[in-house]
């Protein structure tokens, strides 16, 4: 058969996986699960059915071609693939689920075929008269009929599978294969082809799809399930899983693939392979008596120094990333070792960073300013650079405060003698560090609650309210808010709850929950199955849990943690579809650029605006200077503001 005859329509093709989903429709398996399982719009019960109308008008389409083309002569395929499931009464399916088929009990009792059906059906009702009783020999001879039909649907869906279902190919576009509202969100990216995505998928890794609008994590895994399903091309296995858990994976089955990689260039630190001269074996500066014996080079030096940092994630890949880029400037362009590194050296680093952080500027080192920054990419991906764009000021002074201390460190610990970035002062940076305008306004925060109460009242739902109103009320930072379980919870004389937890800089916050967060919060617990006592849940459940998607699969279990990134997405989505509800251009822009600090910012301001003092919030918020907090006293500027303002309320007067 020629393939334009064969294609139903040209616009899509018809793969294997939609005859699955034709075939599981006929069983009646449910329509969202079936969605769920082949199509990348996943469990969406308005995509699914609109895809099982579209396959069914072209198999409806392929039926009478088939019939033309082939002069087969029985009944209507056609006629066949417009029957609906329901029509087959599946009350009755389900009364006779106790019972055999009415032709395997034939095979059992007259495999001769000797019996009428009439004589058949006596037999049947004889065997199994006690389960069977109330059921007729019209409703015997009617499911049987439906049996029967059913039997010749699956044969005409079997026929025409073998004629038309074609397997996707890297070089067909996407739009003949994907759902019209995933293809057109792709289509911008520059992803035409199944090739285009799955080389995207492959260089970016498991977050490829955070530079494509509105796709969503979700989304994304359908699609790569779909691809994995098809086969049309692989996709390596380091991009479908975080790089962290890929090299644990890869180290239980004694396989450290980067291995394979490792080389002396401008590669992560983890790759890096110093030639013996630059290892710091015999540094200049090293010093005479290490008090660390196990301390035999540069890298280890800095192992154990991120190690004294602590073990929070975030600090140590902060920490991690300067010295990084300061050991690969300083043994690529300088040629020396770390332990060999001069004041001059360091003097000239800082130079380096400014002009990384200014485009057009003079550029006397080797390599080009393009080897050094690039857009950001995983740390296995050839697309990787120490840089990621621009550096600003601020960033490249707490580049040198994290050096400075680094060499402290190795000084006091008898690695190096001296340290050379002693004589180098720290730029001085103009501005506060806090940007108290990225706190959400009334009309911002009024759309936000709108939108909350839209949603379906699932676990989902109960959840994102306690992750808002916890953030509003009590303004915890990220990382602190994934962290909080029952065990934070502590009940006051009075009655009252409190959140007590350590926060950032080992400082210890004590914040009153206010009682209608509790409530929220009573809420959340009593879906997830532990009731609304708080004093009766488990001390170790955390207060927010994932789901579904968000779940790792070794990790299939109620009540685990929510993670970071998929906290901050959760906000992101919600504070996009927010914004759709304000008419103000500039409130919708502010509102989509919003993130879990926001709600720190909007809790502080709000706190202040409502009469806590200064104190009171730089307790609550955990500041550790109180000029931190005083910088979201707004009562001056809104003075200011009213009194211009009341300049044109009568400018005639």
């Amino acid at each position: 058969m020629r393939d334009d005859v064969a294609r139903p329509r040209p616009g899509r093709k018809v793969g294997y996986h939609h005859f699955a989903l034709f075939r599981g429709h006929l069983d009646g398996l449910a329509l969202d699960r079936l969605g769920d399982l082949y199509l990348e719009t996943g469990t969406d019960l308005r995509h699914a059915k609109r895809t099982l109308t579209w396959i069914r008008d072209e198999l409806v389409v392929a039926a009478k071609r088939y019939q033309a083309e082939t002069g087969v002569t029985q009944a209507s395929l056609a006629r066949l693939l417009r029957i609906e499931p329901d029509r087959l009464k599946p009350e009755e399916r389900r009364q006779m689920a106790e019972l055999p088929a009415l032709e395997d009990f034939q095979a059992e009792v007259d495999p001769a075929g000797f019996y009428s059906e009439h004589e058949l059906i006596v037999e049947f009702e004889k065997r199994f008269g006690g389960a069977g009783s109330e059921i007729s020999s019209a409703v015997l001879r009617k499911a049987e009929r439906n049996n029967r039909l059913r039997r010749r649907i699956r044969k005409a869906i079997d026929t025409l599978e073998t004629w038309i279902a074609t397997t996707p190919k890297a070089s067909d576009p996407i739009s003949i294969w994907l759902e019209p509202v995933v293809a057109q969100r792709l289509t911008p990216a520059g992803i035409v082809s199944i090739d285009d995505l799955v080389e995207l998928i492959n260089r970016r890794g498991h977050l490829w799809y955070r530079r494509i609008p509105k796709l969503g994590a979700v989304r994304a895994k359908r699609i790569v399930r779909w691809l994995q399903n098809s086969r049309v091309r692989s996709i390596e296995e380091r991009s479908l899983i975080p790089h962290r858990q890929f090299v644990s994976k890869l180290a239980v089955r004694q396989h450290f693939a980067v291995r394979q990689d490792k080389s002396f260039g401008l590669v992560p630190l983890e790759r890096l392979v110093l030639p013996s001269n630059l290892s710091g074996v015999g540094g200049t500066n090293r010093g005479s008596e290490c008090q660390l014996a196990s301390v035999r080079d540069d890298r280890d030096a800095i192992g154990v120094w991120l190690d004294f940092k602590g073990t929070n994630a975030r600090t140590r890949r902060a920490y991690s990333s300067q010295v990084e880029r300061f050991l690969l400037w300083l043994t690529l362009e300088k040629g020396r070792a770390l332990s060999s590194a001069s004041p001059e050296d360091c003097h000239e680093y800082i130079q380096f960073l400014k002009a990384v952080g200014t485009p057009g500027s003079a550029w006397p080192w080797a390599r080009t300013r393009a080897e050094w920054t690039g857009p950001k990419a995983p740390r296995w991906s050839p697309d990787w650079k120490p840089f990621t764009g621009e550096i600003g000021e601020r960033s490249q002074a707490m580049s040198i405060t994290i050096l400075k201390g680094m060499f402290v460190y190795l000084v006091d610990i008898g690695y190096l003698r001296w340290n050379p970035f002693a004589p180098v002062k720290v730029p001085k940076v103009a501005g506060q560090k806090i940007k108290i305008d990225h706190a959400f306004n009334v009309r911002q925060w009024a759309a936000i609650v709108e939108e909350l109460d839209t949603l379906p009242m699932t676990e989902a739902y109960f959840r994102l309210q306690v992750a808002l109103w916890l953030g509003y009320s009590c303004g915890p930072r990220l990382d602190e808010i994934i962290r909080l379980t029952v065990a934070h919870l502590q009940r006051t004389p009075e009655g009252d709850w409190n959140l007590v937890f350590v926060g950032k800089g080992h400082k210890e916050r004590e914040i009153p929950l206010a009682k209608v967060v509790l409530g929220y919060l009573q809420d959340y617990f009593e879906v997830r199955g532990h009731g609304r006592n708080p004093v009766l849940w488990s001390k170790s459940l955390p207060l927010l849990t994932a789901l579904g998607p968000e779940l790792q699969k070794a990790q299939k279990q109620k009540d685990q943690p929510l993670a970071a990134r998929s906290l901050s997405e959760l906000f992101t989505r919600h504070f996009d579809s927010a914004a759709e509800r304000l008419d103000d251009l500039i409130d919708a822009h502010e509102l989509r650029q919003g993130s879990t600090h926001w709600l720190r910012h909007t809790a502080a301001t709000t706190l202040i605006d409502k009469g806590a003092s200064v104190t009171e919030t730089q307790e609550i918020l955990g500041h550790r200077s109180v000029a931190t907090t005083s910088l979201y006293v707004h009562a001056d500027r809104k003075k200011k503001r009213a009194a211009v303002e009341r300049l044109f309320e009568n400018p005639l007067e």
